[in-house]
């Protein structure tokens, strides 16, 4: 259960590292489309959630 809870509030750090290797390969003009998915699997979209729940969590 602490896990659980852990794994909720960490930081998504292989998707982000993903969506960064997504956005440098796009810039290379290279194939990104696999790392942007990759980035998007592994949970790089939820830094966006980051701030919105810890503002909740201060109430």
């Amino acid at each position: 259960m602490v896990m659980e809870g852990a794994a909720k509030k960490g930081v998504p750090a292989i998707g982000i590292i993903f969506l960064v290797l997504a956005l440098v390969k796009f810039l290379q003009g290279d194939n990104w489309v696999v790392w942007l998915i990759l980035g998007v699997v592994f949970g790089g979209l939820g830094i966006f959630g980051l701030g919105k729940s810890s503002e909740e969590a201060g109430r």
